[in-house]
């Protein structure tokens, strides 16, 4: 075997462990803190408590987010009665968004990664098109507030949905 050969072949496994003790680190990170991969991560951190099982801590994040979509629906209906400014079209999002959730705690259970996929990036949708409703409406709107934490809830379980097992 030529030393060109041999050096080509000793780099090639030198790259390759360094590769998996970096993946190996990483996906320690994550089983420590499914939180990592979130783009919120504090805002996942104070909604899964410490959860480090990813199926949980997931199924706990949407949960949440279903209580606080059933919070800003409550106020959606209070705030028509005042103001009409794409209120009821957030109003609608919110009860999509709430039937797309409880599909998503479904596919947890059932290990339907792909359905759970589909219906959280739904409800991401819903959140993002009633914050684009409201834009207009910003000031104290407290719809339009709503729909921005709820918007960051739903980004990250979906975040935390590609690490859920099946």
């Amino acid at each position: 075997m030529s030393i060109n050969l041999q050096v080509t072949v000793l780099g090639t496994i030198f790259l390759l462990l360094a590769a998996s003790c970096k993946s190996a680190a990483a996906f320690s990170i994550f089983l420590d803190d499914p939180c990592t991969v979130t783009d919120f991560p504090a805002l996942c951190r104070g909604t899964i408590k410490g959860l480090r099982n990813v199926n949980a801590a997931t199924d706990v994040a949407i949960a949440e987010l279903m209580k606080r979509t059933r919070q800003a629906r409550y106020i959606a209906k209070k705030e028509m009665k005042v103001l009409d400014v794409g209120v009821s079209t957030c109003l609608s999002n919110f009860n999509s968004a709430f039937d797309n959730l409880d599909k998503a705690l479904k596919n947890i259970k059932e290990g339907d990664r792909f359905s759970l996929n589909i219906n959280l990036s739904a409800a991401l949708t819903d959140y993002d098109t009633c914050s684009e409703t409201m834009k207009g409406a910003r000031g104290d709107n407290v719809v339009y507030k709503s729909a921005g934490v709820l918007y960051k809830m739903a980004d990250n379980c979906l975040a935390l949905s590609t690490l859920v097992k099946p």
